[in-house]
């Protein structure tokens, strides 16, 4: 009986599977500009405001692409909507996959196309 007792015990524990609860990086990406670490051909410098507009380029450029941005609902992934490019032309296809985060670098996969952006808050 005490051997069944604890079979059942062990059984129990490991068949459970525990939570898998994604973090939130959106208190690290925040009302910070990005821009790509030397050295890792990254593309434009973005800059995820918290009230949820986004921008491509540089801080302060004028030749920004604009938009708004929101996190996935499993926080892997930033959707860009609403893109306008500098001449107010539209784009499309803009969502990044998540790969790391932190308070001072953030590791992206611009899914459309393929390209890994490797940032760092900007200096």
């Amino acid at each position: 009986m005490k051997t069944s007792l604890t079979l059942f015990i062990f059984i129990i524990l490991f068949s459970c599977k525990k939570g898998e609860n994604t973090p939130n990086p959106t208190n690290f990406i925040i009302d910070k500009w990005w821009c790509s670490k030397p050295g890792t051909n990254t593309i434009a410098s973005q800059y995820f405001n918290k009230n949820g507009n986004w921008e491509q380029g540089s801080k302060g450029g004028k030749f920004n692409d604009s938009g708004k941005w929101s996190l996935s609902a499993d926080k892997k992934k930033i959707v860009i909507s609403s893109v306008l490019d500098y001449n107010k032309k539209a784009k499309s296809g803009w969502e990044y996959s998540i790969e790391t985060t932190s308070e001072i670098n953030l590791l992206m996969n611009w899914t459309s196309f393929g390209v890994k952006m490797d940032l760092e808050v900007c200096k």
